[in-house]
């Protein structure tokens, strides 16, 4: 029989609906609470899961009774750890080796450098490294942890007042430096295993730096036969190539798209993109990313991916928080909307913590990329004037 071990973080995720032949064979410990687990073998929610080792203690006691096929997880923090109980209890799936290489940005830049553009950078042990970077390479820079995500505790340095203030915090041991890179981002967003490959191409609304000066974040779709986004799939592809990965798998990659038509990497996670990416990929291509990953990596069957174009492409915005006790509007009165949502967990002060901080979100649809974007713009305009 089948049993397979989930740290899961999605707190939206019915593991029922997605493991329908097999929910009484899943063990699964949650970093939220989730709802519909009564069929499940095991269920625990486990508060500040990502921190606590409770989880992976008790995976590695239950596979003493009964060997695991299958440990899996949906969250890029959990990556490293999974990977290393796989390897200690003799599991199929990605190595530590691989999961490094997709969570340290440093060893994840060495990899990608062997076969695209990056930008410069380097690992910071002491203010020395990050001045001597300076030095060499000019500001602007940016400063950000090398395993976190979400845009959280980014940097960017233009010039010697934003070194001195950077240099009144307190210094962590976790950092890594890099040149500053012009230009939109786009992101690929993928599964990939044997038989099967979907992969979707987008842009960001806005740099996802830019909720920390108070604008708005977002995302549109590319058709799949515009040019470009065939050029970002064939950069997708070469660095992929690159890394070590395993036979099934999730993959977020980021990149620029400088003014000399340059594409630079930023980043690439072995895991499903975040913020509004799974539900328009849902909207546009009825993919749903998380269940067909996580099957896959159980070697289970999916239905093929579309092979048809989509009628039409999707966007978002999310409207961040204000800092103060505001008056959430309702749905924009507009046919292209497809869906919107208010965030209920959000306080009255609530404030920008990370690329994805939102107080309500909408999605708009549209024939192209062009399209969406006017009608994102319009959607958010009418947001904002009805926000207080």
């Amino acid at each position: 029989m089948t049993d397979i071990a989930v740290i899961n973080y999605n707190p939206r995720l019915d593991y029922q609906a997605v493991f329908p032949e097999l929910a009484e064979r899943l063990h699964v410990f949650s970093h939220h609470e989730l709802k519909n687990t009564e069929a499940l073998a095991r269920y625990e929610y486990v508060e500040n899961c990502e921190a606590v080792p409770y989880a992976e203690l008790m995976i590695r006691r239950l596979a003493r009774e009964k060997p695991f096929t299958h440990i899996i997880t949906d969250n890029e923090y959990d990556l490293e750890r999974v990977a290393r109980m796989r390897e200690d209890l003799g599991i199929p799936g990605q190595s530590s080796a691989s999961a490094r290489s997709f969570r340290d940005k440093v060893v994840m830049k060495e990899v990608a450098g062997r076969a695209v553009p990056t930008p410069r950078f380097a690992r910071l042990h002491t203010i020395v490294d990050l001045t001597d970077f300076i030095d060499a390479c000019a500001y602007p820079v940016v400063v950000k942890p090398v395993k976190q995500g979400g845009s959280r505790d980014i940097t960017v340095l233009r010039g010697e007042d934003d070194l001195i203030e950077f240099t009144r915090r307190a210094w962590r041991e976790d950092l890594m430096v890099e040149e500053f890179v012009e230009g939109r981002m786009y992101h690929i967003d993928a599964v990939l295993a044997d038989g099967y490959r979907f992969v979707a191409s987008s842009r960001y609304l806005r740099s996802c730096l830019g909720v920390f000066s108070g604008q708005n974040n977002g995302s549109l779709q590319l058709r799949p036969d515009d040019p470009f986004a065939r050029r970002l799939e064939e950069f997708f592809d070469r660095v992929l190539d690159a890394f070590d990965t395993p036979e099934a798998g999730a993959y977020h990659l980021e990149v620029f798209h400088t003014p000399q038509d340059e594409l630079v990497l930023c980043e690439i996670a072995s895991r499903v993109g975040g913020d509004r990416i799974p539900a328009l990929t849902r909207a546009t291509y009825g993919v749903d990313l998380h269940a067909v990953s996580l099957r896959l990596m159980c070697g289970l069957p999916v239905d093929p991916p579309p092979a048809a174009l989509p009628a039409e492409v999707h966007g978002s915005v999310s409207i961040l928080p204000q800092g103060r006790p505001v008056r959430i509007p309702g749905r924009p009165p507009f046919p292209w909307v497809r869906h919107y949502e208010v965030n209920e967990q959000a306080g009255p002060d609530a404030v920008t913590l990370h690329s994805a901080s939102h107080l309500c979100f909408v999605i708009v649809a549209g024939a192209d990329t062009a399209e969406v974007e006017r009608r994102l713009f319009e959607a958010e305009d009418w947001l904002m004037a009805n926000l207080d």
